[in-house]
């Protein structure tokens, strides 16, 4: 397997513990420390804004629709889809369906995410 399939393979099995809500196996794709938009969180603190998320979407899944990769980065447009069950930004947990878009930039080095640079138009999931 080259590189950049090993890359993009390495990131769909972290999605698939995201989807499956395995943050056991999740964690072991993350380094110690993930700088996270320019702020240095610890593997745990990762794992729990990921938390956070489907604590608000408990049916939330993210669908990798497109990678880029370009050394140690990997970009990826994600879609993502779930149940507001909780308050979200204002908007109430009323069990609305939504879907947002996601582009984030990961960098692995020996194999695990150390760093990520993203966006999400949570402004859909206030709808």
């Amino acid at each position: 397997m080259d590189a950049r399939a090993e890359v993009v393979d390495r990131y769909r099995r972290y999605l698939a513990a995201c989807n499956r809500r395995d943050w056991v196996e999740l964690g072991t794709h993350v380094a110690d420390t993930v700088r996270v938009n320019g702020v240095v969180r610890s593997r745990e603190q990762y794992i729990a804004d990921v938390v956070r998320t489907v604590t608000v979407f408990p049916d939330y899944t993210w669908e990798l629709q497109r990678t880029v990769v370009e050394g140690e980065w990997l970009a990826v447009r994600l879609r993502g889809t779930g149940t507001r069950m909780a308050e979200f930004l204002g908007a109430p947990g009323d069990g609305s369906q939504v879907e947002t878009d996601e582009l984030d930039l990961y960098r692995f080095v020996d194999g695990l995410v150390v760093e990520v640079e993203g966006t999400a138009d949570n402004a859909r999931l206030r709808s």
